[in-house]
């Protein structure tokens, strides 16, 4: 039992830095083909979040999960952002999955004691808060980098009839920040 313990918690890991590496390979991420939508509003994490859960701001409203920022991430369309929300997707389920693990070790064990059950579920519950956590700061990643795509400078041009001379006004625009 400790050599699958072992062997899960190893290969946790190994998702996570292959996570991380492919990262760090995309030297592209920072440069963005298309503009950012206009429509899209920054989203702020609430003061007083802790690393085992957040609360996020969608347009002064109160989001009821972080899954609920899956809508702003997909119209952004950045790469990063996509790739932490799915690593934190990934990761949750995995934290909840790992609290099965004490319930096939009762209903799958032939050997009964008290003592090797109870390392089996203190060992899930350690390894679905570390889970947790580590999925909790993927989507934090993710809300840090939609929150600077947001930040980039917006350029923009306009052509409008003006009703009084039937001319047509043409404007250009800057908008930078939020």
């Amino acid at each position: 039992m400790r050599n699958a313990s072992l062997f899960t918690i190893l290969f946790f890991i190994s998702l996570i830095g292959h996570a991380q590496q492919r990262r760090n390979d995309d030297d592209t991420s920072h440069y963005r083909t298309v503009p950012v939508p206009a429509h899209l509003l920054p989203i702020e994490r609430a003061y007083g979040s802790s690393s085992l859960g957040s609360v996020y701001f969608y347009g002064g409203k109160k989001l009821s999960s972080p899954y609920s920022l899956e809508i702003p991430f997909f119209e952004l369309n950045d790469p990063d952002v996509s790739h932490h929300f799915q690593a934190f997707r990934t990761v949750t389920t995995l934290s909840r999955l790992t609290a099965l693990v004490p319930l096939a070790y009762i209903l799958l064990s032939n050997n009964r004691t008290n003592g090797t059950y109870w390392s089996v579920y203190g060992g899930s519950i350690v390894a679905s808060l570390t889970l947790s956590i580590i999925g909790n700061s993927q989507v934090n990643k993710a809300v840090i980098r939609y929150n600077e795509m947001l930040r980039q400078p917006r350029i923009g041009l306009s052509a409008d009839p003006v009703s009084l001379t039937g001319r047509t006004a043409i404007g250009v625009g800057l908008s930078y920040g939020f």
